[in-house]
């Protein structure tokens, strides 16, 4: 289960689990997209583009991956 909360412009994702090795990829309807790194995490903050209405988001740990749309408005 992926928790995520947005604040100021700012998408929060807490994770169930202690992550020793993944990646977290943003994307939105504008065209931006991003990409971290998580080592030995369980949550992530990421800088998100202004005026953006539905985000994706897909995080990959070894042979899982979960991906998220969240609708804005």
């Amino acid at each position: 289960m992926v928790i995520t909360t947005i604040n100021n412009n700012k998408l929060f994702i807490q994770l169930d689990r202690l992550v020793s090795n993944g990646t977290i990829t943003v994307s939105d309807d504008n065209g931006h997209s991003k990409s971290i790194t998580v080592r030995n995490s369980n949550f992530e903050e990421i800088d998100l583009s202004s005026g953006v209405r539905k985000i994706f988001i897909k995080i990959e740990t070894g042979n899982e991956t979960i991906t998220k749309t969240i609708n804005l408005l």
